[in-house]
């Protein structure tokens, strides 16, 4: 069964008493309250962390860092997939590090129309004809694929490259925006309200999903503030791994493997 607090307006469908012995056997105040308390929990530390994480992604990406913006951005919907797993009573303890396909996933076998979430740029926005074949747009999958491979942890110390496209901050936005609302969070305002004025303006410009009905702001792209931005890096640490088969790249990775942890193969071609 959803429930919904009235007071915070989050929906959750987690059964306590599936944990707590006796839990149903309480009384009614102590089981609410329990539950309030839960949600206050899962909301102070996923969803505002959550929130904080997607704010900084777009503002990298606003500022051409493209590398700290899939680090954020990965980040954010961990943190609200974790959110949206835990207020349906799955535990979140068992994943390895920054799992964003498995926690996926896991939503999808919870809620199916999580698959098919739209991420396409908001339909306010107003793509110029002329760059409209630069600006990449994604399935929900093709997207959640790329958080996981440029966002990983690895790449914290620049490990190896990644491929940016503004089409990414439209995505970013977009899903954000649909998690939040699976999870019936309070608005994004509520965990930015201590940011200066300044920078809420700078979040809500460009970003209809979350501009206030007061604050509306016509969105084009591309204009000076919201340019079809495109990067692709590759780093040296890729390169050297690529054509380990030279001596002198081979040696100079089995001196950095005795110093330093260096990323290990996960899969991905650019690994082989």
């Amino acid at each position: 069964m959803i429930l919904e607090d009235e007071n915070m307006g989050f929906i959750y469908s987690f059964d306590m008493s599936r944990e707590i012995a006796h839990f149903k056997l309480m009384p009614e105040h102590i089981q609410s309250s329990a539950e309030r308390n839960v949600v206050d929990v899962i909301y102070e530390s996923f969803v505002v962390p959550g929130d904080q994480d997607y704010l900084m992604s777009r503002l990298l990406a606003q500022k051409g860092l493209p590398r700290g913006f899939f680090w954020a951005a990965a980040q954010a919907i961990e943190k609200y997939l974790k959110a949206f797993l835990l207020m349906h009573g799955e535990g979140v303890k068992g994943y390895k590090a920054h799992p964003i396909k498995a926690l996926f996933e896991a939503a999808c076998r919870i809620d199916a129309s999580i698959v098919d979430l739209n991420i396409l740029p908001h339909q306010s926005i107003q793509v110029d004809p002329g760059v409209f074949h630069h600006l990449k747009v994604f399935t929900i999958t093709a997207f959640i694929g790329d958080l996981e491979k440029h966002g990983a942890a690895d790449n914290r110390y620049n490990a190896f490259g990644v491929e940016f496209n503004t089409g990414h901050l439209c995505a970013i936005d977009s899903l954000a925006f649909h998690l939040r609302r699976k999870i019936g969070a309070l608005p994004i305002g509520d965990s930015l309200k201590k940011l200066s004025p300044d920078l809420i303006l700078i979040f809500e410009k460009n970003n209809p999903w979350f501009q206030t009905k007061e604050n509306q702001i016509l969105n084009r792209i591309s204009d000076e503030e919201f340019p079809i931005r495109y990067s692709l890096s590759v780093t040296k640490f890729e390169f050297l791994s690529q054509n380990a088969n030279n001596p002198a790249y081979e040696i100079a990775l089995q001196w950095l493997r005795e110093k330093m942890k260096l990323p290990t193969p996960n899969g991905d071609a650019r690994w082989k």
